[in-house]
């Protein structure tokens, strides 16, 4: 994205705003339907100093009703692919509780063995930066992580993770997306 376009009335009101790309095809588009230019706002609305305070008072308010609702998570259904490469079978499945939360291990084995693994993602209060091993991939609800052997993605508060030395990575992702399009048809 390299300009702008911007559209004005007779009175100088913005109409819409185009940001265009290196060929002039626009890549986002703004519409302006209706704009204010009497608004009123308090005079701290735009104090940094009070909106922290205010942000502090609404996470001290809502972890103190959280902590006393808060229960571990469980993985009410197990997922399984809807794709399964030929001559390999679900031979194995264990469910096992975590401090957190809880994790389903299905081993897959036969021509293409894989290892499945389903966990409750815990889910932070703060922004954190969490280290992925693999290049994004974009699969059917969400962005995964995708190696040589492995893929692993987030989607629904479950975290998936599928290893295999004997599959290639086009095998590898038609998996994660046969279990990431299932939580989008409920």
């Amino acid at each position: 994205m390299v300009k702008q376009k911007i559209t004005i009335d007779k009175d100088l009101n913005f109409k819409t705003v185009e940001v265009l790309d290196s060929n002039d095809i626009p890549q986002m588009i703004m519409q302006f339907n209706n704009i204010d230019l009497k608004a009123n706002f308090d005079d701290n609305y735009f104090d940094l100093d009070s909106i922290i305070e205010q942000i502090d008072i609404d996470q001290n308010n809502n972890s103190s009703n959280s902590s006393e609702d808060e229960e571990t998570s469980t993985i009410d259904d197990i997922i399984y692919p809807l794709y399964i490469p030929t001559g390999t079978a679900l031979v194995d499945k264990e469910k096992v509780s975590k401090t957190d939360g809880e994790r389903v291990i299905l081993t897959f084995d036969g021509e293409k063995p894989f290892l499945l693994v389903e966990e409750t993602a815990s889910v932070e209060k703060e922004f954190s930066i969490v280290p992925t091993y693999g290049e994004p991939f974009l699969l059917a609800d969400t962005v995964g992580a995708l190696s040589s052997n492995s893929i692993t993605w987030v989607s629904n508060g479950i975290e998936y993770y599928i290893v295999s030395d004997a599959m290639s990575q086009i095998e590898l992702i038609e998996i994660a997306n046969s279990i990431s399009a299932i939580p989008t048809m409920k």
